[in-house]
């Protein structure tokens, strides 16, 4: 199976950092924080594989530095070290060597992304409809005819009422801003999905609604997803492969089934007796 997305050595650290920074942190010292320079070291030394079609789970507790590695491949954050390859179209792009009009590009045509709150991946001074417009605008889509047929397409198949394409997503349910979320993300037909905690604070109903949603979407898309949650019910529903992270550095890693069944890690442990 071919890779989208090669990490390696990932490292984003916050503040001045220093020479013992990567040292004195982790989860063998229970700590981010360097008691030295007080820098916090979010992710370090990060590595993994992404397969082209594959749903790949990255779980850990608030602080554990999951969604800092994601906001790096969405080009949200600057890494302080370390490299992604993101392989699409036969080019191997060479993430964060490109200038910020090719991260722009790359990341408005050929990723999605899917944030906790919504406010971050809508405006919600603009329509639903005019959300999926703005980034097939920047995709070279010029066309009205065509933005409005794939908008109300695209809003039909993520359940959200075309009859209400031209209100604005302020006026929406959390469940429906996070599916006219995914819409906008899906508009340009990336292959790479980036989920950030999408069904946390959304009620157990609508969290079931989503995820069903966002299944059944890959599995006729055949998008990539790296899939970031805290939530054990998450990752067992959509993932095949599952990251397991603490203070910043991957612990385990493996077949999802085999973390939630059989956990190595003593934290890993934790987590899923935690959730049973």
């Amino acid at each position: 199976m071919k890779p989208i997305l090669d990490v390696d050595n990932l490292t984003r650290i916050h503040g001045p950092g220093c020479a013992a920074c990567l040292d004195v942190t982790g989860p063998e010292h229970d700590t981010n924080i360097c008691r030295h320079c007080g820098s916090v070291v979010a992710v370090a030394g990060a590595s993994f594989r992404l397969h082209k079609g594959e749903v790949l789970g990255i779980m850990g507790e608030s602080g554990s530095g999951k969604s800092s590695l994601v906001k790096m491949l969405y080009f949200d954050d600057k890494p302080t070290s370390g490299r992604a390859t993101f392989h699409d179209e036969g080019q191997a792009h060479d993430l964060f060597s490109l200038n910020e009009a090719q991260q722009l590009r790359l990341r408005d045509t050929r990723m999605g992304m899917v944030y906790q709150n919504p406010s971050l991946g809508l405006n919600f001074d603009i329509s639903a409809g005019g959300n999926i417009a703005e980034r097939l605008l920047m995709s070279d889509e010029l066309s009205y005819r065509v933005i409005r047929e794939k908008a109300t397409a695209l809003l039909s198949r993520t359940e959200v009422p075309p009859a209400r394409m031209d209100e604005l997503p302020r006026n929406f349910s959390g469940g429906m801003q996070q599916r006219v979320q995914i819409a906008r993300a899906l508009s340009t037909g990336a292959p790479l999905l980036l989920l950030d905690e999408v069904t946390t604070g959304l009620d157990l109903s609508v969290q079931a609604r989503i995820l069903d949603l966002i299944m059944e979407l890959q599995e006729v898309t055949g998008v990539s997803m790296l899939v970031v949650t805290h939530d054990l019910g998450v990752v067992r529903h959509l993932t095949t492969r599952t990251i397991v992270m603490k203070y910043g550095r991957i612990i385990e890693s493996g077949l999802t089934d085999q973390i939630l069944e059989d956990p190595q890690a003593a934290y890993t442990q934790q987590l899923v007796s935690s959730a049973l």
